[in-house]
């Protein structure tokens, strides 16, 4: 007899934001290298842009993150 398994919405739910956060962290880095923002925008300011969205994906992952490890204890 097979044994059904339940899957935990949460806990999944988790996971795709976490993975979504990075993806965002990705998206900030590769702004910061201006492979994102066009030429004509001035560094300064796609640095300013690149940093801000590479913060709010690890302020989104490191939330996730601890969400995640609190409710496995």
């Amino acid at each position: 007899m097979e044994t059904v398994r339940r899957i935990d919405v949460n806990r999944v739910l988790n996971v795709v934001v976490m993975v979504l956060a990075a993806a965002v962290m990705l998206v900030g880095v590769l702004a910061i290298m201006g492979m994102l923002i066009p030429v004509y925008i001035p560094e300064q300011y796609r640095i300013v842009m690149g940093v801000v969205v590479f913060l709010y994906g690890l302020y989104r992952f490191v939330l996730s993150y601890f969400r995640l490890h609190r409710r496995e204890s």
